[in-house]
């Protein structure tokens, strides 16, 4: 959940957000405790909330949202839908999100992915993450490894990696 903030935070500093919402379906609950102790973990450590003490004019709250669980809700109009506690739908564009979103304010849509790698890239350079993965697809992907499976769970492997029997 660090990397997942860590990101967040870097993003909306990026953007002049000052809000971002983890949108979490309803069939992961169980991450909730988790991710609940590591947003007061930043509060606590000044890094976001109300109090976070800056140098600059940049307040960031970050907030979850439990969805219902759609799968259509990986779609980002659905998910922007959802978040507002409407049915997750996806609409037609334009209005496209960057310019009108979540309650009709510019929305930055991304995933846990993407967001966690911010700060890794940000540490260890966009050199050593385009190390990994392929030619034309850098970086690495999580799967989820379910089924009649020896060690079910999820897993984080370079793009284009095939997968060992042993997983």
């Amino acid at each position: 959940p660090g990397l997942l903030i860590e990101g967040m935070i870097t993003a909306g500093y990026a953007v002049g957000a000052c809000r971002g919402i983890i949108y979490l379906r309803a069939e992961y609950r169980w991450l909730l405790p988790k991710l609940h102790a590591a947003i007061e973990m930043y509060e606590h450590m000044g890094w976001i909330g109300a109090d976070a003490p800056t140098k600059e004019p940049f307040r960031f709250d970050i907030r979850i949202q439990i969805g219902a669980g759609s799968y259509v809700c990986g779609e980002e109009t659905a998910l922007m839908a959802s978040i507002m506690g409407l049915r997750g739908e996806p609409r037609p564009r334009p209005p496209f999100p960057s310019v009108k979103g979540v309650w009709g304010k510019p929305t930055n849509n991304n995933n846990v992915e993407t967001y966690a790698n911010i700060p890794q890239i940000i540490l260890n350079g966009a050199d050593w993450y385009a190390s990994m993965g392929t030619e034309r697809s850098k970086g690495t992907k999580t799967f989820a490894v379910g089924g009649n499976v020896a060690k079910p769970g999820l897993i984080e492997e370079p793009m284009g990696i095939t997968l060992r029997e042993n997983i």
